[in-house]
Formats: C-alpha cells, structure tokens, sequence
C-alpha cells in the first residue's frame, strides 16, 4: 500500500499552494476555518484569509439609522479587521504562511475578485454565512461563488 502523504502529479490536494478562506463570523465560516487550516497544512499551502464588507448593506443600514454611511463603513471595518485578526491568530498556531486581506463590496464578487488576483489554487467558504439565506441547501453568495470561481471551491456543511 502506497504512503498517504504520496502525490500523485496533477492532484489537487498535490498543487494546491494557495488557499483562500472566506469568513464573515459565521458558524459556517468557523466550519470552513478548520477545513482550510487543515488543508493548508496538509499541502503546505499559504492560507489567504478574506472579509468582504458588504457595501449594498452598509449603504442600508446608513438610510435605516442616523448614521452617515462612512461612519456605518467605519464600524464594518472595524468588525472586518477584529474577525481577520481571530482566524489569523488561529491558523498562526499551525505555523501557516497567513495573508489577511479586508475588501470592500459585494460579497461573492469581493471574495472571486481576490481569489483570482491571489490566483488560489482552492477556495474554502462555509455553506452558509450570517445572512442565513438558504438555496439548495447553501447561501446565495456561496452558491454565486461556486458558480463563478475559476479554481474548485470546497464548501463545508
């Protein structure tokens, strides 16, 4: 019987080298957290670590409260920069090379727009992420991620 660590050439989990996780917070997206952080260390793999702001509720928000939308984007950020700094310190424990990266838009277009500038090998998301929304069993932005992603996403239940 062959060793597991064996890689054969073209695998996957053989030339992976770049991985994203995308996280908001979420159970999901702490699901997806370890799956990632195992899958980095298994391929040795630096682990891209992503929050996406996201502006179309952000602009709401600032029209539902007293609040100008910069102060409402100010406040996101915030939230984005602590959330990045947990699941850093997290995947740091695991001796990972670990890149945060905090952008600014539509979720899913945010998230492939990074991993396609990062050109990651494998995206990792949570099925579903704290807008709770569900479509054949995941969220929207997961599945426009799917849809859309130039390299394989894994989605963790």
């Amino acid at each position: 019987m062959e060793s597991i660590t064996y890689c054969e050439p073209g695998r996957l989990f053989c030339s992976a080298k770049r991985v994203m996780l995308a996280v908001d917070g979420s159970a999901g997206a702490a699901r997806a957290t370890r799956v990632a952080i195992e899958i980095a260390e298994i391929t040795n793999s630096k682990l891209f670590i992503v929050h996406v702001v996201p502006t179309p509720t952000v602009k709401q928000m600032a029209l539902m409260t007293d609040m100008s939308e910069e102060e409402v984007l100010a406040k996101y950020v915030r939230n984005g920069e602590t959330l990045l700094k947990g699941y850093k310190d997290a995947a740091l424990e695991y001796n990972l090379e670990v890149e945060t990266i905090l952008e600014k838009s539509k979720p899913s277009e945010g998230i492939l727009s990074v991993a396609k500038g990062k050109n990651v090998d494998l995206i990792v998301i949570g099925s579903t992420g704290t807008a709770g929304g569900r479509r054949a069993g995941m969220g929207s932005n997961t599945e426009r991620i799917v849809m859309n992603a130039e390299c394989p996403v894994i989605v963790v239940k």
